[in-house]
């Protein structure tokens, strides 16, 4: 078979995650890698080859019945990503542009915002390496994941999310979408309310479809590959800024806690907590704001009632800075690090134990190795989150609650952990909410509480029990898609989002792709929820955000 330049075959029958959580057969000779084409006179060329070769792709899985997705690199602990056709690698697909003024709508200078501030990026960019070239630029992303190995387009489809509690997560920074949604169709996809491209970036693009719909943009913004190929997104970012680090290893679990944990407000967080616990947080300033709030809790030697003050809870706030305050960067943790092979060691024990007999010794012993000790640190987000040092047999699953229920939630937990110890960790971390439709940071702040081990059975039997108690309780909350969400069912989903939300999604698939598109960006994860499934609307669309055809 003769292939267009830039696309080359893969020889690969399965794919295991990066976590090795699952391995996924696939259609042997249904996957290619897609490359920056060769010879071409300039990356516009290239740019617009590749958008060509991915519409060869689709007329190719159309011509012969087969299920694609893109990949990058392979993060997702869930199926959500992945199909058993064939995997397009977009790895390599890595270029980046900044925008001039004449390339931006004019609402959007209008408003006060600024063409340096836009930067626009392939699907294949990792965000640490977007993270360097933007700031050998003087420019940040907007929000960070706690770890930053993933393409721009997997973490973002996805949900990532970081810690930036006046902000949202990684997604909410997008503008703009270029998505090639057909064997003959590709679009440009922003809001229109908030109108950014103008007609001459989106026919540098080689776009003569622009799309200017609120509803089907937030679908589409976190959809999980199952909206075609994302070619291209636009990031709004901002100038360069610095955070410094606060820590306490050991806070009592007080009023001043909760208070941070329910609304944060951290005007008490330091009430009730030994000299040396305090997070000592400076005043806010003009230059200098409250940025990212987490909690880190031992469970096996966590004190509910905040009267032992070595079984309290790790606090880490990060203050972001206009200009670079005083401070040594961050420094990599010293002492144990999670290998390969380490945790798929502890996997085996922990499966073939009494219930009891290691986990709480185990998880007490490596927990402080784990923590970041000093605090005063200054840096920007890439040298404060890199590349996951978690590795091999992982497991993290990622629970959302609106935060005012978050001490329960972590009450509940901590209940169900006196019956059976879970291996591992729980994680807090608050997001302003995403506009997002199936956005799992989706109430006023989200409490995201991350429990955090090894891919066990015994992890899995306690998340099960988690999902099932909070039903019981009539909590509402969601699961992060891109972690272990085995539990997820179509009632589950519908009462985590309500049912005209997730029509609602189901039904911008249905504007942007056609049916046999639709079939080729199907997968059994999508199948299972039952969000393959075909939606008639009980009023047409609105017409007041209308296609237009740049000239």
């Amino acid at each position: 078979m003769s292939l267009p330049n830039g696309i080359r075959s893969l020889t690969i029958s399965e794919l295991t995650n990066k976590h090795q959580t699952f391995t996924q057969p696939l259609t042997p000779g249904a996957s290619f890698k897609l490359t920056i084409p060769a010879g071409l006179p300039n990356g516009q060329a290239a740019y617009r080859q590749t958008t060509a070769n991915f519409q060869w792709l689709i007329q190719h899985a159309q011509t012969n019945g087969l299920r694609l997705r893109a990949i990058g690199k392979n993060w997702s602990f869930t199926k959500v990503a992945v199909t058993n056709g064939g995997m397009v690698d977009t790895d390599a697909l890595m270029q980046t542009f900044t925008l001039l003024d004449t390339m931006v709508a004019p609402d959007w200078l209008n408003a006060g915002n600024r063409a340096d501030n836009l930067f626009f990026t392939e699907c294949g960019t990792t965000i640490h390496i977007l993270e360097q070239l933007l700031e050998a630029r003087g420019k940040s992303i907007l929000a960070s994941g706690g770890s930053n190995g993933q393409t721009i387009a997997g973490a973002t489809s996805t949900g990532t999310h970081g810690a930036a509690f006046d902000f949202g997560a990684v997604h909410d920074s997008i503008r703009g979408l270029h998505i090639v949604c057909g064997p003959d169709r590709h679009v440009w996809l922003e809001r229109a309310s908030q109108p950014v491209a103008s007609t001459a970036f989106t026919n540098w693009l080689g776009v003569t479809e622009v799309l200017r719909d609120d509803a089907l943009f937030n679908a589409a913004v976190v959809s999980f590959g199952s909206f075609g190929f994302i070619h291209g997104i636009l990031l709004e970012v901002a100038d360069l800024f610095w955070l410094k680090s606060y820590r306490s290893l050991s806070m009592r679990y007080t009023a001043g806690i909760r208070q941070a944990m329910t609304h944060c407000d951290f005007s008490t967080i330091d009430d009730g907590q030994e000299d040396e616990q305090k997070l000592n947080l400076p005043p806010e300033t003009s230059d200098a704001s409250r940025y990212h709030f987490q909690i880190i809790i031992n469970p096996h030697q966590f004190d509910l009632t905040g009267a032992d003050q070595q079984r309290g809870v790790y606090v880490r706030m990060l203050d972001k800075h206009r200009t670079r305050p005083p401070g040594n960067k961050p420094e990599a943790p010293a002492g144990f690090t999670y290998g390969d092979d380490t945790l798929g060691v502890i996997q085996k024990l922990l499966d073939n134990l009494p219930a009891g007999a290691l986990i709480p010794p185990l998880v007490n012993f490596l927990y402080p190795q784990a923590l970041d000790k000093e605090t005063g640190w200054v840096g920007t987000l890439k040298d404060f989150f890199g590349s996951t040092n978690v590795r091999g047999k992982a497991s993290s699953a990622a629970i959302g609650v609106d935060a005012q229920d978050s001490p329960q939630l972590l009450a509940e937990i901590m209940a169900l952990n006196k019956q059976k110890a879970f291996p591992g960790l729980l994680g807090l971390r608050w997001v302003k909410r995403t506009p997002a439709t199936l956005g799992f940071t989706r109430f006023p702040i989200t409490c995201v509480l991350e429990l955090d081990g090894v891919d066990s059975d015994r992890t899995n039997e306690f998340l099960t029990k988690v999902w099932n108690r909070l039903d019981q309780l009539g909590m509402t909350y969601t699961m992060h898609w891109g972690k272990v969400n085995f539990g997820l069912t179509p009632d589950r989903l519908r009462r985590m989002y309500g049912p005209d939300r997730v029509d609602a999604w189901r039904i911008a698939r249905q504007q942007l792709l056609d049916a046999p598109t639709r079939a080729v960006f199907t997968n059994g994860f999508m199948e299972h929820l039952e969000l393959d499934k075909t939606v008639v609307p009980l009023v047409p669309p609105p017409t007041n955000t209308p296609i237009i055809a740049s000239p």
